[in-house]
């Protein structure tokens, strides 16, 4: 058992952080320093590390992003899907928890808000928010997970009949040579991938901020467990469509994806979901997240990924710790910088 004393807070170099992280084996991507580096310069933001220790025992790592408020002196700390724990005692995360708030609120005056990790394991106990935290309303995370450990056979087995029928579909075309699939981790191959992402954003009206040019930036600070991949859909020396997942932890996850009109007709996006699983086969990872869905936004690439045969997940809502009055109103006040940290 932890106890609650002696408890401390100290920050940690990248290289320190990613020991820490590799050595725990099921961090989430957000967690690592190439995409923390790279998100916090888009941002504007500080990226720091900090372990929470009591005595010599380990409770957590944590990726902080800071944004700081221009001429008043306020801001925003930002944890995205950790922090990670690294102690399985019943109380470390009430304990990590409590720490960070005690040092980076009620000392630095910062806001924080703590987007926890996905967990496959539980859900009903992540959902009660620790002690100085609220819940921020309508911030839930919701995804279909697959559990990649049955095996491939089993895994095609677990798809509905129709996503079955255009997988074997696209299959024929590879067969016949009409669509061919590569995979790289090459950042100028995740560049080659904007131009039909750009197009597929001006086409249904939306702007993702973290595209493949931002993911290809993560790709060349990537090291050893820090993988990023892209899958490419070529027919003959056409770009159809892609795919970019990470693949950290113990779990694959969808980032980005876009067909065109040929591709679609060619079936990619279902060579490139199998693409993605297989390769997470190959590392050994043992889930896959399908990345957000919205039944009610958008039901058509919520059907597409329910039919692979995930299990539905709806994650914790984001906490958030306000500073005291009057740093966390004024934070409040400048509410749109949150959304540049919360990738």
């Amino acid at each position: 058992m932890v106890e609650g004393e002696n408890i401390t807070v100290n920050m940690l170099t990248a290289i320190e952080a990613k020991a820490e992280i590799d050595a725990c084996g099921s961090a989430s991507w957000r967690q690592y320093p190439a995409y923390a580096q790279v998100a916090a310069d888009q941002a504007g933001a500080e990226c720091q590390y900090l372990l929470v220790s009591v005595e010599n025992q380990k409770l957590a790592i944590a990726n902080i992003r800071i944004k700081y408020l221009p001429v008043i002196p306020a801001g925003i700390a930002v944890i995205p899907q950790g922090p990670v724990m690294l102690s399985d005692a019943p109380n470390a995360q009430a304990l990590t928890y409590a720490a960070l708030r005690k040092y980076l609120v009620q000392e630095k005056g910062l806001t924080l808000r703590v987007n926890p990790p996905v967990n496959i394991q539980g859900q009903s106990e992540d959902a009660t928010p620790m002690v100085g935290f609220t819940a921020v309303a309508g911030s839930e995370y919701q995804t279909f997970v697959m559990d990649l450990q049955p095996g491939i056979e089993a895994l095609r087995k677990g798809l509905n009949g129709k996503w079955r029928t255009d997988l074997r579909r696209g299959e024929k075309g590879k067969d016949t040579g009409d669509i061919r699939i590569t995979r790289s981790t090459d950042p100028n191959d995740f560049r080659l991938f904007q131009p039909l992402l750009a197009e597929l954003a001006e086409k249904k009206g939306f702007q993702a901020p973290q595209d493949a040019n931002f993911f290809a930036d993560v790709a060349e600070k990537c090291e050893s467990n820090e993988r990023l991949a892209v899958q490419l859909a070529w027919h003959g020396e056409d770009l159809v469509g892609g795919h970019i997942g990470a693949y950290s932890g113990h779990m694959a996850v969808y980032l980005l994806g876009a067909t065109n009109d040929k591709g679609r007709d060619l079936r990619a996006s279902f060579l490139l979901q199998w693409a993605a699983i297989e390769y997470a086969l190959e590392l050994g990872l043992s889930h896959y997240d399908l990345g957000g869905v919205d039944e009610q936004e958008n039901p058509s690439v919520f059907r597409f990924k329910k039919r692979m045969g995930g299990v539905f997940y709806k994650g914790p809502c984001i906490l958030e710790a306000r500073a005291a009055w009057p740093k966390g109103q004024i934070v409040h006040l400048a509410e749109n910088l949150y959304n540049r940290l919360k990738g």
